[in-house]
């Protein structure tokens, strides 16, 4: 087994790089939008670490797959390069990142932390237990975070009540993410299936009841974002009856004796 603590390793640096992009989210992005503590200001963070982690996963791992377009399903068994290392490291860090995230801020979300734990127990044992499996979590990649933009901007939102961009992704988005999530997941977790529980190549080096376990977490992931968009009915959001815009004018006039001035603050209320 290899030590995910040492130094030499990528998986403590990009653990250090995704806390700095919550932080920097938490602290500077959205600062002036939430009070200090707010739990909508902590998850408009985790999506501002999301986004970079969404992109460059999905970039990398689309040129990976090309790269090996004729290559055969042994792909999926042969011990990872080091660019895939990296590449699996990277992913590992922003998941245990974001696990931590729901842990300490947002715990009454247990179907989020669930999906988490699935996730960065798949990737860790496959990169520091079996060392083996890496384009199996590439191709999940590839139909998983394709639409996690799109999710995060979307989230962001709904947190900050834009109404305008909430309203033109909202219908879209669950459109695109149940394509993905109900169809090319599920198509291409049963080719995984295929190959790691009925295969001869991949029990050489992936023990049964390990494959039947990422299988099984894959199976959950599935089932927990088709039971979201279940339960996420399509609507628009509707900002607050009694929000207002506040206008700031500043008048003076002369009343009583020299030099006494009066300042007015005129409100105008804004009906969405």
């Amino acid at each position: 087994m290899v030590s995910f603590l040492r130094w030499d390793s990528w998986l403590p640096w990009t653990c250090v790089f995704f806390t700095g992009l919550y932080l920097l989210g938490y602290w500077v992005v959205f600062a002036r939008r939430w009070p200090r503590g707010a739990v909508d200001r902590f998850k408009a963070a985790s999506c501002c670490m999301s986004i970079v982690h969404c992109t460059s996963t999905s970039m990398a791992a689309g040129i990976y797959m090309l790269n090996l377009f004729y290559t055969d399903k042994q792909e999926m068994s042969w011990s990872p390069t080091p660019s895939s290392h990296n590449s699996s490291a990277m992913n590992t860090a922003y998941f245990l990142v974001d696990l931590v995230h729901y842990l300490l801020f947002v715990p009454n979300q247990p179907l989020s932390v669930l999906h988490l734990v699935f996730t960065s127990s798949y990737m860790l044992s496959c990169r520091f237990y079996t060392g083996h499996a890496a384009f199996s979590t590439i191709v999940l990649f590839v139909v998983g975070e394709s639409t996690s933009f799109l999710q995060d901007v979307w989230t962001i939102s709904l947190l900050t009540h834009s109404a305008k961009p909430f309203n033109l992704l909202n219908v879209p988005f669950l459109i695109i993410f149940s394509i993905f999530r109900g169809v090319l997941t599920p198509w291409a977790t049963w080719q995984l299936c295929l190959y790691f529980l009925f295969s001869r190549q991949a029990s050489a080096v992936v023990p049964f009841p390990l494959a039947l376990y990422w299988m099984w977490s894959v199976f959950m992931g599935i089932s927990g974002s088709l039971y979201w968009v279940r339960n996420r009915k399509s609507c628009e959001l509707q900002l607050p009856k009694h929000s207002c815009k506040q206008i700031y004018r500043r008048s003076t006039r002369s009343s009583g004796g020299a030099g006494s001035t009066h300042r007015f603050l005129h409100v105008r209320k804004i009906n969405p």
